[in-house]
């Protein structure tokens, strides 16, 4: 886990910001997609195809915000720690949800996956809290405080008004790149061999 844990501290702050960057053009177009779709009084695709392709934003934007904990994790301790993992939950849940769509209604041809299948995706709530507990170590990092609240402006208003997390997150991944751009060495990246 530690050799995990360091390698994605070294993850440049461009990629981490292109994730990020990604993840908020997919979600979007998700919602662009599900309003057209609900709009034109069309049937909703396949779940399967939706999994393998727009919804990649539930693996692309844990690795971002666990990439930026890596790099502060010296400095977060406990808190941050409790939000990375609790944030693997939402890539879990969308793999297994994806296999199981794949097959079930890509190869099987049985449509949706039932219901009582979909449960898994409880897990997401998990997700959330986990960004809500990162968003709160970066907020206490002095050196992260802009990080906490695009997280947590991200994920609040997200309920709130529909795309502004997608918006937020999107000008969040470009601050990234940029602040990744203008510094040769990545932003605090602890030693590896002081890691915990």
């Amino acid at each position: 886990m530690r050799n995990l844990t360091n390698r994605l501290a070294g993850v440049p702050l461009q990629a981490v910001g292109a994730a990020l960057l990604l993840g908020a053009a997919l979600m979007a177009a998700q919602y662009a997609i599900v309003d057209h779709v609900h709009s034109a009084g069309l049937p909703e695709p396949e779940q399967w195809i939706g999994r393998v392709t727009v919804q990649w934003y539930w693996v692309l934007f844990p690795f971002a915000f666990i990439a930026l904990w890596a790099r502060r994790r010296d400095r977060e301790r406990r808190l941050g720690r409790v939000g990375a993992v609790m944030q693997t939950s939402a890539p879990l849940a969308h793999i297994v949800v994806t296999v199981a769509a794949i097959v079930w209604g890509g190869v099987l041809g049985k449509g949706d996956l039932p219901d009582a299948f979909m449960m898994i995706e409880m897990l997401t709530y998990v997700f959330y809290l986990g960004v809500l507990v990162s968003g709160v170590a970066f907020l206490l990092d002095k050196g992260a405080r802009w990080w906490g609240a695009a997280v947590i402006g991200g994920l609040v208003l997200g309920f709130v008004v529909q795309y502004t997390d997608a918006v937020i997150l999107g000008v969040f991944g470009v601050a990234l790149i940029v602040q990744g751009l203008r510094r040769t060495a990545p932003l605090d990246v602890p030693e590896t061999s002081g890691a915990r």
